[in-house]
């Protein structure tokens, strides 16, 4: 039997393990919570920057990175930062601190040696994405025009309940005229799939900026529309606050993107995924010209693609469903046999409502079932240049004000109307399915969206400083100057003289 008085010497070793290991992590939190090494005499010097760091704000999951305009330096703070006790440091040009501060927030800005410090805050969740030291960075990113630079890093999404989801990323550019806008849109490919905000899981995601569209709303106004439309497999899509490396890029909207998946254009491993449109360079194969426009400034081709495939054979093999499609498209006499007429008229009603530029020209999808042996339209994509956002002085049709059809007016469509099968099936589809009063709760949704997005709309404006640099914009003329509320009030408005448009037209008929 052993002996019971080796019991107590056994409870003091675990004791003084237990007191090493609080020691450790103590010492640890210390570590880490202790402030940065600033030099003496620095109040005179004028600071570049300034630095919030993490491990001396709770709440704060990284470092973040001050922005400086004509009223001073702004900390523009993710969800789950606590501006009532902020402790933040000035910097000098390499980013070194020089003076550390702390200051309550909640009851005002900060006067820091002569300049003005504001913080701000917003309840949208939070994205954050570390690039890799070693990894191209963001110029070089947003420096290439064919989005072929990328680079790796770390992408970490901040929930307000505090949720956080963390994962290896590759990021690269996105968009074509979108590209051009100095606030710019990207692409994040997890390492492996998350589900991102209840939007199902993937690893590919779409981060866009709505640079043009200065309501910051039309991409999700006109994609929730179209679910409450029917059209199937209609990306998903929230509003977020972006930073990269802790600095503060606007708000964004994650989203998911259009491909085949189980979580996305859920079809069959033999159906095919298209995208057609007229920029050439964009795309994989040659569809379609009309012959009649030869010559004229009308004149213009259309291509195709095989989402997401390189494979010739299998492009070869799908490139003849499509061609088939487009050309049925192109002929009034069709019976429209080989089409989906529902997903086509669905899909037109909400071209058409939104007044979008690119009915035709690029981003519309397409996808075929082998087993129906029929092409489907959609799923619906790209709507920040809609609603009297932008003027087309190179076609007849009024893009700004809300009356007038102008997707009827371009390409295939206008071959449609003149197809009996078609202008039946489209008139009464707008019946049946209520699009009038859908129409309609488009604009009665806006209140609530706009206040999602309230408080990062303020950040982002500060941030990129493009409201009273409008041009080609129906909104100073209308209301005399180019505010957030005017764009807002526009977009309200809009909405509300489009659909009754509409209704009256086809009243009238």
């Amino acid at each position: 039997m052993k002996n019971r008085t080796d019991r107590p010497y056994i409870h003091i070793l675990l004791l003084i393990s237990i007191m090493l290991s609080i020691s450790v992590i103590a010492g640890a939190a210390y570590y880490y919570s202790r402030p940065l090494k600033t030099p003496e005499n620095t109040a005179a010097v004028s600071p570049s920057g300034i630095l919030v760091p993490q491990n001396e704000n709770p709440g704060l999951f990284f470092d973040v990175k001050g922005f400086l305009n004509s009223d001073g330096f702004y900390i523009f703070l993710p969800c789950g930062a606590d501006a009532g006790n902020l402790t933040f440091y000035s910097t000098d040009e390499s980013g070194l601190p020089l003076q550390r501060f702390t200051h309550d927030f909640t009851n005002g800005s900060f006067d820091m040696n002569g300049t003005e410090v504001f913080a701000l805050k917003s309840s949208l969740p939070s994205v954050n994405i570390s690039i890799a030291s070693s990894q191209p960075s963001l110029d070089e990113i947003e420096g290439s025009e064919d989005h072929s630079v990328s680079t790796r890093g770390t992408f970490e999404l901040y929930e307000p309940d505090g949720i956080i989801t963390r994962e290896a990323v590759t990021l690269r550019g996105r968009g074509n005229t979108s590209w051009t806008e100095d606030k710019k849109s990207y692409q994040a490919e997890l390492e492996k799939p998350k589900d991102l905000l209840s939007m199902g899981k993937a690893e590919k995601w779409v981060l866009l900026a709505n640079a043009s569209d200065h309501s910051l709303l039309r991409n999700e106004v006109f994609l929730s529309l179209s679910r409450e439309m029917g059209l199937k497999f209609t990306p998903e899509l929230r509003q977020t606050d972006l930073f990269i490396d802790g600095e503060y890029r606007g708000l964004y909207s994650l989203s998911s993107r259009v491909e085949k998946g189980k979580n996305r254009v859920d079809i069959g491993e033999n159906d095919y995924l298209y995208r057609i449109g007229m920029d050439k360079d964009s795309y994989s194969f040659f569809l379609y010209d009309d012959e009649a426009k030869k010559g004229s400034e009308e004149y213009s081709k259309i291509y195709g693609e095989v989402r997401d495939c390189r494979d010739r054979n299998l492009i070869e093999r799908a490139a003849p469903y499509l061609q088939t499609a487009v050309n049925e498209l192109y002929d009034p006499g069709s019976d429209l046999s080989g089409i989906d007429l529902d997903s086509l008229c669905r899909y037109y009603w909400l071209q058409e409502f939104s007044k979008t530029t690119d009915p035709t020209l690029r981003s519309v999808y397409l996808y075929r079932k082998s087993d129906e042996d029929l092409m489907y339209f959609g799923p619906a994509w790209d709507y920040d240049r809609t609603a009297g956002i932008i003027e087309m002085p190179f076609r007849e049709e009024d893009y700004l004000w809300p009356n007038g059809w102008t997707a009827r007016e371009q390409d295939y469509y206008k071959s449609l109307f003149k197809n009996p099968v078609f202008t039946e099936a489209v008139n009464k589809t707008y019946r049946e399915y209520g699009f009038n009063e859908i129409f309609k709760n488009a604009s009665a949704e806006l209140p609530e969206r706009i206040e999602n997005i309230s408080g990062s709309a303020e950040m982002n404006f500060i941030r990129w400083d493009v409201l009273n640099k409008e041009e080609n914009n129906k909104i100073a003329e209308v209301y005399g100057d180019t505010s957030y509320e005017s764009h807002l009030k526009w977009l309200s408005e809009w909405l509300k003289m489009r659909s009754d448009w509409i209704e009256e037209e086809l009243e009238k008929e």
